[in-house]
């Protein structure tokens, strides 16, 4: 078994609960096996939430669970597990620790000695998605059936537009709207034919509305992070991503944004900040986190900088944003939703020329949040996100210049200069641990905030 760490420091109660939470939803599949109610394999944020719910479909998250793994220091043996059947280190972290998991628990024929949590119990069914994101989210389920052959797997086609500056995306939403709905009607009739019961479409549409109303609740808590001093920061947030991700369209994750939403407001109203001095303000703008080594936005807070907004995991926007039609289809609705979501900023996008979706993003979160730094993450083993994100801070240097400055110049003129923003881009993986030296990183950090200081000062 590996060292365990001390865990991270918390700036909020409410993240202080996501433990206990995590190893309830763990429990719970143990608990719908021994009682034969269906289990499903699932990914996050690909659009079908509402409906395994409201098939009573226990879902596995098993990207959640290499993420304990790699927090408990618990994935190597995993890792390496699957690499000795000639899984590359290279893929998917996510994915290969997963698979290495299930390799074992098959070979064994019950779960791995000393998992984390309890482990992942055998699924009845596989849900993967065409979610052109993340590349493993239509493989890893298909590699998966190599160790479970008598598993179906069914992949949802949650696709989206690409952003294209000569395209207007409303030309063709209606026929990616269309074929979403199409995708998700098959989905459903995967699930009834698998767990011989009909969808409760009634039930389904509360839980599309629950959903909405969830989203616009954590939009407007996360909103209060806005204020000086903020009242939480990026390390929390990718606790309390848990319910958002993991635990959407049910009434538990209502009630507990609505509990980190007072505890918030509470903070703002008393003025009271992650830390006790904040003196610089980042943003975490893109890529996952090294979920073994959160302790590292600790380290952030002893040099007197927070993170009060963060691009990573903030998979929601505001009912009120997205302009949503009105549909009487819930799987209408969630396409619609689902399309809105990933539309979001292509038409800010447009109105700069040489801009993308995702800068414009990352604009409008410096802009409202105040921000004097970005920090990114590269993990080497998730190519489907993280090679662009240098790609986006060039981006971002070439077509904003944030806070005019006037400055005298030696011929006696003034002229208009622009403080630059600083950016750190770390580099490690979400679950393997052997690319990891918290050293370098912290000399790192180090070296960054000196010049988010120096840049402040000038």
């Amino acid at each position: 078994m590996v060292e365990q760490r001390t865990p991270r420091r918390k700036s909020t109660e409410a993240a202080g609960k996501i433990p206990k939470m995590v190893k309830s939803l763990m429990a719970e599949t143990h608990v719908a096996r021994e009682e034969g109610r269906p289990t499903a394999y699932c990914f996050i944020h690909c659009g079908y939430d509402e409906i395994i719910r409201a098939m009573d479909i226990t879902p596995i998250w098993v990207e959640n669970y290499a993420g304990v793994c790699a927090a408990k220091r618990e994935a190597p043996r995993f890792l390496e597990r699957a690499e000795a059947d000639n899984l590359s280190r290279s893929l998917c972290t996510y994915a290969t620790c997963g698979l290495g998991f299930d390799l074992f628990r098959e070979e064994l024929g019950e779960m791995p000695p000393d998992s984390p949590w309890g482990g992942m119990v055998k699924p009845d069914m596989m849900l993967g998605s065409g979610q052109m994101l993340c590349d493993p989210r239509y493989k890893w389920f298909q590699a998966a059936q190599h160790y479970m052959p008598d598993v179906p797997v069914y992949v949802n086609d949650t696709f989206w537009p690409p952003y294209e500056e000569d395209i207007d995306y409303r030309d063709v939403v209606d026929y990616y709207v269309k074929y979403m709905t199409d995708e998700l009607r098959g989905l459903v009739t995967f699930l009834e034919t698998q767990t011989g019961q009909k969808m409760d479409w009634d039930r389904l549409s509360e839980l599309v509305d629950l959903t909405d109303r969830t989203w616009t609740l954590i939009w407007d808590t996360y909103e209060l992070r806005r204020a000086i001093p903020t009242p939480m920061d990026t390390g929390d947030a990718m606790n309390t991503m848990v319910p958002t991700a993991f635990m959407i369209a049910t009434q538990q994750a209502y009630d507990f944004f609505q509990e980190l939403y007072d505890e918030l407001k509470y903070r703002v109203d008393n003025q009271i900040g992650v830390i006790p001095d904040e003196k610089y303000r980042l943003m975490w703008g893109g890529g996952l986190p090294s979920w073994f080594a959160l302790n590292d936005f600790n380290y952030f807070w002893s040099k007197g900088a927070v993170f009060p907004v963060e691009t990573t995991y903030r998979i929601v926007e505001t009912m009120a944003a997205l302009d949503m039609p009105q549909v009487s289809d819930p799987l209408e609705h969630i396409a619609w939703r689902t399309m809105k979501y990933h539309t979001r900023w292509h038409d800010q996008a447009r109105k700069r020329p040489g801009s993308h979706p995702d800068v414009e993003r990352l604009i409008q979160y410096i802009e409202d949040y105040s921000i004097d730094g970005i920090v990114m993450h590269e993990a080497f083993s998730c190519r489907s996100w993280h090679p662009g994100l240098i790609w986006q801070l060039n981006t971002l240097k070439k077509i904003y210049k944030p806070i005019p400055v006037l400055t005298l110049g030696k011929d006696g003129i003034e002229k208009e200069e622009h403080r630059e923003l600083p950016s750190l881009v770390l580099e490690s993986d979400i679950v393997d641990i052997s690319s990891y030296s918290e050293a370098e990183t912290h000399q790192r950090i180090d070296a960054f905030i000196a010049t988010v200081e120096a840049v402040k000062n000038r």
